[in-house]
């Protein structure tokens, strides 16, 4: 490696001599990029740019100096790396627009970008462009200027002839609170922010009907110093895959990180994803409200306090105005002082029976919401428990009935057959859903021990050779190696690959190839199971993982599908320790990877 240059100006200058420098421009947006009380930079884009630059200075085997700068402005970002001496990088929620590639180049979206657009709670729901001319025209629109929400401002405004006053505010938590201040004010903010600021209880409305969906949040860099394939190799590394949803979680949290990948796809209104973020929205709200109350009590506690230490004064006063010649004015003073007390222990009263009929309030509603939980989750388990003893009946009068086929006529045999997929299918469904049932209780009892993953996965390919050849399929699993020992339970690693296996068959055509693998990436051992089959759209990915959600990919031997494998699959592996996700283009087929740490 060479002495490190201040005059290196290119990617390619940086890798000759083994060093360089480079500058991170950013405006700060919490929780994607700011500093805490001591001066420490956080962030999502934080921890994304250093696992960055890490996996650059290990690939490349280079020296980086970095400096992190921030601007004044948002805009001001694309301005300051375009005209950056040295190799330049910008962070700060940046959306890609046709404008803002003509001045920097953008690497891949890390995370989807919705603009929601909100109003104050007292606004009915808008889901027509009469109902926003009747409701909003003439009303005053917070916005940022620069960015996609003044865009998103004035194509609402030219699609529906409105009449909107712009105010200019610095970043998407003054929007949102100055939209929960004023009846008479709207405007567009990005979805995590709207998910953070309503759990902080702002009265403020989403209207799902008038939400923009643009490409992903993305770095920017100079396009012209040779940067653009460091980038592009990062973004489709495992380092990636591996250290993205992790960091998004840390700050935004599991149930909100997976309901804005969900609600980031193509009518969402119309979607799964839309009813469970409107319960997650009322679940947030409820729990601001508990959060008021406490607050409330804590400041009549506050009150109550010093109303004492008031009364001790005030006493304090009176034994040394006994002694004091003045004695009738500081009687006059005390008897004021002792009116003043009154008034504020009236108004401690009513402080206290409004907390008072508050909180019964919302006793009575969490009271009935858990109560309703309860009985979704009792009935799923009586249905499920109660039909496991019919169906295994059914399923031995069916075998039974089987010894007679020799008899049967062609119609005879088909219904025969179709009866039989039909009672397996049921039993397979009730079985998920016991299963499921275990996982949302955390009554499963994992026995943590050193695992071959190879092993476990040649054990179960055996067990698949005679589905594999009613449909002519082969298995090749030549790229299986031993030593991938991993710390997991035995038992769901294998329930783990049944599944997956099962669906590689499942939707595989007739006379094609499943192909079986292991790999060795950083820290983590992976293993892989990749079909030929339809593949999976953009619009199934987003809700891969989700249970009771059916594919538009269908089984190409009229198997069944329950919609729960995958969401077992994800549940367990994640209970170990481990990553799971799936890499497909529409009509090419689809790999699903399983990862576990290394030991």
């Amino acid at each position: 490696m060479g002495a490190w240059s201040l005059h290196a100006q290119s990617f390619q200058e940086v890798l000759e001599e083994g060093s360089g420098k480079l500058k991170v421009y950013y405006y700060p947006i919490e929780p994607f990029i700011y500093q805490d009380e001591i001066g420490n930079l956080l962030g999502i884009e934080k921890e994304m740019m250093d696992s960055y630059l890490r996996f650059v200075e290990k690939k490349y085997s280079i020296k980086l100096f970095v400096e992190w700068e921030q601007v004044p402005t948002f805009d001001s970002v694309f301005e300051y790396v375009k005209k950056s001496k040295i190799p330049a990088f910008g962070v700060s929620v940046i959306s890609k627009t046709d404008e803002r590639s003509k001045l920097v180049g953008f690497s891949y979206s890390y995370m989807p970008d919705v603009s929601v657009f909100i109003t104050h709670l007292s606004v009915p729901f808008l889901d027509n462009g009469t109902s926003l001319k009747n409701h909003i025209d003439g009303y005053e629109a917070a916005t940022i200027s620069s960015t996609t929400y003044k865009t998103d401002l004035d194509e609402l405004s030219r699609s529906h002839d409105l009449h909107l006053n712009y105010v200019d505010v610095p970043n998407d938590e003054d929007i949102i609170r100055l939209v929960s201040r004023n009846r008479e004010m709207v405007g567009y903010v990005g979805l995590p922010f709207y998910v953070i600021e309503i759990g902080k209880g702002n009265p403020v409305k989403r209207h799902s009907k008038f939400q923009v969906k643009r490409d992903g949040y993305r770095f920017i860099y100079q396009r012209e110093r040779g940067w653009e394939e460091s980038v592009k190799n990062y973004f489709e590394s495992y380092l990636y895959r591996a250290e993205a949803d992790k960091i998004i979680r840390r700050y935004l949290g599991n149930d909100y990180s997976e309901l804005i990948w969900g609600l980031a796809g193509d009518n969402v209104s119309d979607r799964a994803d839309e009813i469970a973020f409107l319960n997650k929205e009322k679940e947030i709200q409820s729990q601001s409200l508990m959060a008021s109350e406490r607050q409330k009590e804590l400041q009549w506690t506050i009150i109550i306090s010093v109303s004492i230490s008031l009364v001790f004064v005030v006493v304090l006063v009176i034994l040394l105005v006994r002694s004091n010649k003045i004695r009738e004015r500081d009687n006059l003073l005390l008897t004021e002082k002792g009116d003043q007390l009154q008034e504020l222990l009236a108004e401690l009263n009513r402080s206290k029976d409004e907390l008072s009929h508050q909180r019964l309030l919302l006793q009575k509603k969490n009271k009935e919401l858990t109560h309703l939980n309860k009985q979704k989750d009792d009935l799923i388990g009586i249905v499920a428990h109660d039909l496991k003893s019919p169906i295994n009946q059914m399923n031995g009068l069916i075998t039974i009935l089987g010894f007679k086929s020799e008899k049967w006529d062609k119609e005879e045999i088909d219904i025969f057959e179709k009866l039989e997929s039909s009672n397996l299918h049921l039993k397979e469904l009730v079985e998920r859903i016991l299963d499921l049932e275990s996982i949302q209780k955390k009554s499963l009892n994992y026995k943590f021990s050193t695992v071959d993953m190879a092993d476990t996965l040649k054990e179960t390919i055996s067990e698949f050779e005679e589905k594999a050849q009613s449909k002519n399929i082969s298995i090749d699993f030549s790229r299986v190696t031993n030593g991938k020992s991993v710390m997991v339970d035995s038992f769901f690693l294998k329930q783990v690959f049944e599944n997956l296996l099962s669906n590689a068959l499942k939707f595989s055509p007739f006379k094609s190839q499943v192909f079986v693998g292991t790999e060795s990436h950083h820290e983590y051992h992976h293993v892989y199971i990749e079909d030929q089959g339809p593949g999976i759209s953009e619009k199934d990915k987003m809700k891969l993982f989700t249970k009771y959600m059916t594919l538009s990919a269908k089984p190409t031997g009229d198997e069944s599908s329950t919609g729960l494998g995958l969401s077992i699959v994800k549940k367990y592996v994640e209970e170990m320790n481990g990553s799971v996700w799936c890499e497909s283009e529409f009509g090419k087929g689809a790999k699903f990877i399983v990862a576990f740490p290394k030991i």
